[in-house]
C-alpha cells in the first residue's frame, strides 16, 4: 500500500467509528511493520482531529453541553470530569488546540499579562 492509501485508510476508519473483525485481521496481515506505524500515526491524528475532549469539574450544566454541541458540530464530544485535575471551570481540547477556561488557567494568564507589562 502507498502512504496515501494508508492515509485513506485510517481516516475512512475514523470516519466509520468502528473497525469490522475482518478489516482488522486484514489489517494485522497485510500490513508490514514500517506500514503499521504509519497506520496508527495517522489513526492518532484523524481521531485527534475528529474528536471534542471537555475536562470539567463538578457538574457541567446541560446547557453548556449544548453549546458545544452547537460549537462543534459532526465532531464527537467526549466528557470527562476531572476535579484533582481541574479544580473550576473547563478545559476543552480539539486537534491541535486548547481551551482552557479555568480558574487556575485564567489566573496564571492574568499572572503573564502582568509580568509582561510592568
Amino acid at each position: 500500500m502507498t502512504k496515501e492509501q494508508i492515509k485513506k485508510l485510517a481516516y475512512l476508519i475514523t470516519l466509520q467509528g468502528d473497525v469490522s473483525e475482518d478489516v482488522s485481521k486484514w489489517i494485522l496481515a497485510n500490513l508490514s511493520k514500517p506500514d503499521m506505524k504509519l497506520f496508527i500515526r495517522h489513526l492518532n491524528n484523524a481521531l485527534r482531529h475528529s474528536t471534542v475532549t471537555a475536562k470539567y469539574a463538578g457538574v457541567l450544566p446541560e446547557s453548556s453541553k449544548m453549546k458545544l454541541y452547537e460549537m462543534f458540530p459532526g465532531k464527537k464530544i467526549v466528557f470527562t470530569r476531572q476535579d484533582d485535575e481541574i479544580e473550576a471551570g473547563i478545559k476543552i481540547n480539539f486537534g491541535d488546540y486548547t481551551l482552557d477556561y479555568t480558574v487556575s488557567g485564567i489566573v496564571k494568564k492574568i499572572m503573564k499579562d502582568i509580568r509582561e507589562n510592568l
